[in-house]
């Protein structure tokens, strides 16, 4: 039932951007993802609880919000997105300290943050796919690389605080229930 709960909020919270663009970017879903690298033993599941509200939310977003975007009916896969987000339940698994729980944030909101918008300036040359009419598509050098980076800046302040703030209540609150409850401190 928790872990329901956690989907929905998940899927929920990325509808934030469509009511206000402010909130870009200020997802559960990374903190989701090493909480689920921590706590659940199954790789495979904390991979599926991973990408499951990702592929959900992109679903509904791309075809109910943003459909002008997409040629017919979107799946919402979008590979290099879960593919990154896939990765940081492994980052997770790593956390055994508070000191590995600060450090596993930082490493997930700057590595997604690097390594998804290296995608988003290689675009198509790796398949990422920018077929929308408006899509910003930057020089293959250095300085398109730079302007990249440069003009996805303004997404890493969400990023970084929503990282922060989902896993402190994650990760703050099992351990809280954990040490009330009899049968989790097994």
């Amino acid at each position: 039932m928790i872990l329901m709960g956690f989907l929905a909020f998940a899927i929920a919270s990325r509808f934030l951007v469509v009511f206000n663009p402010a909130w870009a970017n200020f997802s559960p879903i990374a903190s989701m993802a090493l909480f689920a690298g921590a706590y659940i033993s199954n790789r495979y599941q904390a991979i599926l609880w991973t990408i499951l509200p990702i592929w959900i939310s992109n679903m509904i977003l791309n075809n109910v919000f943003y459909g002008q975007y997409f040629d017919g009916f979107s799946w919402g896969i979008d590979f290099v997105q879960v593919g990154l987000l896939a990765l940081i339940p492994f980052i997770g698994a790593r956390i055994k300290s508070f000191g590995g729980f600060i450090g596993g944030n930082v490493a997930t909101v700057l590595g997604f943050f690097i390594l998804s918008n290296f995608a988003v300036w290689a675009g198509d040359a790796i398949g990422y796919g920018f077929s929308a009419g408006n899509a910003v598509v930057y020089a293959k050098d250095f300085s398109g690389l730079v302007a990249c980076y440069a003009n996805a800046l303004p997404f890493l302040k969400n990023a970084i605080l929503s990282q922060f703030v989902f896993s402190a209540v994650l990760f703050g609150g099992f351990e809280l229930v954990k040490s009330k409850s009899l049968a989790l401190q097994r």
